[in-house]
């Protein structure tokens, strides 16, 4: 239920989404490499420098919702501040009760606090206090809203930021070099005075410098991996299942690796409130510098994204620097990455089936990145990868695995799959059925033998038709021949894409 659900959200999505969009500099297609730096022009509300900070669906990226009762998550005791520093959070306020705090680490109330809140009083002006001086921000909040917030102390000033753009500086306290022993995030150290927060909160960083106007633009869309150099704690709250059952968690992981593991207190863990929920959008994917996490990730959180080349960055590929993809925005809700386009037979083999051109994305030459395709998927199971040959949305169809599939798996039975949709020629409805002589009931395969690539139980000459990728004597590999309806069969497309989602 939960998979059908999220197909038909993405569904809705799109139909409410303009299938095409153009961006500042002009339309992104497979051939331009115009490309907006800030991001594509959304419908949901835009920053000052033209970012979409309304997000939608962004796979298993999530946010902590906490829902202005009795929960609060408390790190480790620590220094955490003795000098420059930089506070960064993801917040959506759905209330503005009295002081809502982001985080407030001290020793109980008025003893070495450093705090921020996202409403100075019930005003919606995000605060900044250290140890007795603090001031707001001049930018007020929306609710319901995502944005960014930004703090840091450089020497004795200190500035708020809001979505990447100052809102005010005034001097400030040095904070003391101690230990710091209530360490809330949610909550107030003036507990009995302040209610905890009402507002969901994703990416919550802490670094031991000052970052620059410059560096917070440049960064607050990117989610952070934990190596970055100054990072103290990390809370990117990518744990459980958004809105689901997740009553097992009782710990905020610290993705920075320094220790700060945070415990999570009075969270109902169950539903869209209390509970780890939908994250915020972080990367619209049009330059190196705001890489997304997926082609899926960008086209939920910016709905107007077109088809085109679009950055990605993900720690388990290229050493965690950002790569390009190509992506589908279009087809069913849009958010595929194409992970194989085989366009001529003749330069194929058991090793580049998987790894071909990774650094040149084509719908129209041979590419394959097939082996980081696992990475790249929204979820370990319930993932859907699409197949068309000959031309776009034909011949193929939308499959959903349902089990913890891989792409790069070296057998044949990965056969739990249902088949979404089912592709006749330019998006009509196909006429095809699953035959030795087509396409087989089962995630392809990657095989050392005649078909490289295959949905065919037997990879090995005479029978080995619904291949992706083949040996020599195919256009470009054996696809229908058999079983094919009132569309007809298509024994050599021309070309066969492969995309994942």
């Amino acid at each position: 239920m939960k998979i059908i659900l999220q197909l038909l959200i993405c569904i809705l999505i799109s139909l409410g989404s303009s299938a095409q969009g153009v961006n500042k500099h002009g339309q992104i297609n497979a051939t331009s490499n115009l490309v907006n730096q800030f991001g594509a022009i959304g419908q949901s509300g835009l920053t000052a420098n033209g970012r979409l900070i309304s997000p939608s669906i962004r796979g298993s990226f999530n946010a902590l919702d906490f829902d202005g009762g009795d929960n609060y998550a408390m790190a480790q005791p620590g220094v955490y501040f003795n000098s420059d520093f930089t506070i960064e959070c993801w917040v959506k306020p759905r209330s503005f009760g009295n002081w809502a705090r982001v985080i407030d680490f001290g020793n109980g109330a008025g003893v070495n606090n450093v705090m921020l809140a996202y409403t100075e009083g019930t005003s919606g002006y995000p605060a900044f206090h250290i140890e007795g001086s603090q001031f707001a921000a001049n930018t007020q909040l929306q609710l319901d809203v995502w944005s960014h917030l930004a703090v840091t102390l450089v020497g004795n000033v200190g500035t708020i930021y809001i979505n990447g753009v100052e809102s005010g500086s005034q001097i400030m306290a040095t904070p003391q070099n101690i230990l710091r022993e209530f360490c809330f995030i949610g909550r107030s150290n003036w507990w009995e005075f302040d209610p905890n927060s009402d507002a969901t909160f994703d990416e919550l960083r802490i670094y031991n410098y000052g970052k620059s106007e410059a560096q917070i633009d440049a960064e607050m869309h990117i989610e952070a991996l934990g190596n970055e150099a100054g990072l103290v704690a990390l809370y990117n709250f990518n744990q459980g299942n958004a809105g689901g059952l997740n009553g097992g968690i009782t710990t905020l992981n610290d993705a920075s690796g320094n220790g700060n593991t945070s415990n999570l207190l009075n969270f109902a863990m169950d539903g869209n409130t209390s509970n780890f929920v939908i994250g915020a959008p972080l990367g619209d994917g049009l330059s190196a510098q705001t890489a997304g996490s997926t082609a899926f990730s960008i086209k939920q959180s910016f709905p107007s994204s077109p088809d085109g080349i679009y950055w990605i960055r993900n720690l388990n590929i290229n050493g965690g620097a950002p790569f390009q993809v190509y992506a589908d925005m279009t087809t069913d809700g849009g958010g595929w990455t194409l992970i194989m386009c085989n366009a001529s037979n003749g330069s194929w083999d058991y090793a580049n089936a998987i790894s071909l051109n990774t650094s040149a994305p084509s719908i129209n030459s041979n590419y394959s990145i097939i082996g980081w395709a696992d990475y790249l998927k929204r979820s370990s199971s319930g993932f859907q990868y699409m197949i068309d040959a000959n031309q776009r949305r034909s011949y193929g169809g939308i499959w959903t695995a349902n089990g913890a599939y891989s792409f790069t798996h070296g057998s044949n039975s990965q056969t739990d799959v249902t088949l979404n949709t089912k592709f006749g020629i330019n998006g009509s409805q196909g006429t095809w059925d699953y035959s030795d002589g087509s396409i087989e009931q089962r995630m392809p395969w990657y095989s050392d033998c005649s078909g490289y690539i295959t949905t065919s139980d037997d990879c090995g000459g005479g029978s080995w038709w619904g291949t992706l990728i083949s040996t020599e004597g195919w256009s470009p590999a054996p696809w229908m021949a058999d079983n094919c309806g009132s569309v007809g069969c298509m024994q050599d497309p021309g070309t066969i894409w492969y995309w994942v989602r």
